[in-house]
């Protein structure tokens, strides 16, 4: 089997073939729970009508050998050794007749207001998160998903593009469109560099002060790494406080390749835990 041949296979088919059913279709895209990463929100995307896939978690995507040498962690030879038991030929009849999906969901802000939700506040302490100064940048959200009538209430973390980042004991969701969100701080040389917002709040209880002392950038998905490369020259000192996993040990390895300087906080603070909050939590 050779590249080409291998490529006509179709991915979502080839996903069924490993157990992997989409969470929801959009027109003539397929959603899933990423399988070249943990996740509970879907954010791995198949078109079908273009046979390519994109992770907007790690911000990578490509073909189904890009695919399959992410899921083995093999170079092409070995991915076309996975993929010789499959034919072409299965690359539309089976996937279409046999996937179950769900209908599209989308998730629509009804109202925002200060945070001030007793759920909400009762779920940051759960955090160890101090209410007081993630009211400082979080709001309280009323929001929808889908067809359904029900108002949900999450903390939302607003993003450079006007979208929200929702939490609370239940949900972990994002709206439309995601981006980075920027916070100014008085020192402007300085940059601190977060992979979630909760992490952001996890350090501000921490540290015992409502506000960051330089700017802080707040990635809001490893994939977004990408977007904050070219802002990195403009500062003399960059702190990363990136999860401990591979994703964030990678993206950390792309900041330190354009700039070496810049210190991974998260090594030398809670080098045995997931990330800033999982740290906080276990103080």
């Amino acid at each position: 089997m050779d590249c080409k041949f291998a490529n006509e296979i179709n991915i979502a088919g080839f996903l069924l073939s490993r157990g992997i059913n989409p969470n929801k279709t959009v027109g003539n895209s397929f959603w899933y729970c990423s399988p070249i990463r943990n996740e509970h929100t879907p954010s791995f995307k198949v078109n079908r009508e273009k046979n390519l896939w994109y992770d907007f978690g790690t911000a990578t995507g490509g073909s189904l050998i890009d695919l399959v040498c992410q899921m083995y962690h093999v170079g092409v030879p070995g991915a076309l050794l996975i993929l010789s038991g499959i034919k072409p030929a299965d690359r539309i009849s089976f996937i279409d007749k046999r996937i179950d999906v769900t209908p599209p969901v989308r998730i629509e802000i009804k109202h925002i207001q200060p945070l001030k939700n007793r759920a909400l506040f009762g779920y940051l302490i759960i955090r160890s998160i101090n209410p007081q100064f993630a009211s400082r940048y979080a709001v309280e959200a009323t929001y929808q998903v889908g067809a359904k009538e029900r108002n949900n209430f999450a903390i939302g973390f607003k993003n450079d593009s006007g979208g929200y980042e929702l939490r609370n004991k239940y949900d972990k969701l994002s709206t439309s469109p995601k981006d980075i969100t920027t916070i100014e701080g008085k020192n402007r040389s300085a940059v601190n560099v977060f992979e979630g917002f909760m992490d952001f709040l996890s350090a501000l209880t921490y540290f015992k002060t409502d506000r960051s002392g330089c700017d802080t950038i707040v990635l809001n998905g490893v994939g977004f790494v990408k977007r904050i490369l070219d802002r990195l020259p403009d500062y003399h000192t960059i702190n990363l406080f990136l999860d401990n996993d591979k994703a964030g040990l990678e993206a950390a390895a792309q900041i330190q390749l354009i700039r070496p300087d810049a210190i991974n906080r998260s090594q030398n603070i809670y080098p045995d835990c997931k990330d800033f909050n999982d740290f906080l939590k276990k103080r």
